[in-house]
């Protein structure tokens, strides 16, 4: 329990230090932050290298170093972008952040349902949640508990200060259902390695058990479906994309739309994952047997 107080207390210090820089500076930080990573710490750096040659095998090694390096990079913005946006309301950064298809979560919306917003740990997702849960005020996402209880406790409440309702663990289905019910908007990541309980999907031509819970609510509860990703372009403004909603039907049974769902939303995260491969959680083990 020492550790955990310890971590969390270097990281609320990492946090306070980084907003006393203008955004250029605190990504400058983050960029050293990644190379440090890279070159010393090298935490998970074999497994982003692994998963790169499986995923691109016509990619040359030098490719897949220079890769693996700018992955590093991309993570260490998306930290400290987090330490740096979070305390801040959307007013006062707006000249960081373009939104793009507004109107398709509005369309959404219209129908009364509530929507699930789904997306990957891509870009910087957390700011996705935190830009949207300013904007609407009416955004719920279910809350995965941490093993460090302080650090648990210290970024909920940040998420929770930028309006971003958290729907606990045990509760979730009941949670769910019921904010669609209130026609709110439901976060939902599903790129990451479900194990048991997950239905298996091809991703970058691999099979990947992949958390159907998406596919299954918006087919039950008939839901609509917002893919939406948060990138980072190169002159280093966020756009957030809202794609146009997805209605998804029962055609044949359940369980079949359950496995064409879930697959298509891979396939979308897929190709913006090989546009801007970098900028995609590459350290989580996505294909582990």
């Amino acid at each position: 329990m020492f550790v955990y107080y310890i971590e969390t207390l270097l990281f609320r210090t990492l946090f306070r230090t980084i907003n006393l820089f203008s955004l250029p500076a605190a990504r400058r930080i983050g960029h050293t932050l990644g190379l440090l990573n890279f070159h010393i710490v090298k935490v998970r750096c074999t497994v982003v290298k692994r998963q790169l040659e499986e995923a691109f095998p016509a990619k040359s090694k030098k490719e897949i170093y220079k890769l693996v390096r700018e992955i590093n990079i991309s993570f260490g913005y998306t930290a400290v972008e987090f330490c740096w946006f979070s305390p801040k309301r959307l007013e006062s950064f707006k000249r960081f952040i373009e939104f793009s298809g507004l109107e398709n979560l509005n369309e959404a919306l219209a129908h009364n349902k509530g929507c699930i917003v789904f997306t990957g740990h891509f870009g910087n997702w957390e700011l996705a949640a935190q830009l949207l849960g300013n904007l609407t005020k009416r955004v719920y996402a279910v809350a995965k508990k941490q093993k460090n209880p302080f650090f648990n406790n210290f970024v909920n409440n940040m998420r929770e200060s930028n309006f971003v309702h958290l729907i606990p663990m045990k509760i979730a289905l009941r949670g769910i259902v019921t904010a669609i019910k209130e026609n709110r908007i439901i976060l939902m990541l599903g790129d990451q390695k479900a194990g048991k309980t997950g239905v298996p999907a091809n991703f970058f031509g691999m099979s990947a058990q992949t958390n159907p819970g998406t596919a299954k609510i918006s087919l039950k509860y008939q839901v609509p479906v917002l893919f939406t990703v948060c990138y980072r372009r190169r002159d280093g403004i966020y756009v957030i994309q809202f794609e146009p909603p997805i209605y998804p039907e029962i055609q044949n049974s359940f369980n079949e739309a359950v496995l064409e769902y879930t697959q298509l939303f891979t396939s979308k995260l897929e190709r913006w994952v090989r546009k801007y491969p970098k900028q995609w959680f590459w350290f989580h083990r996505r294909w582990r047997v």
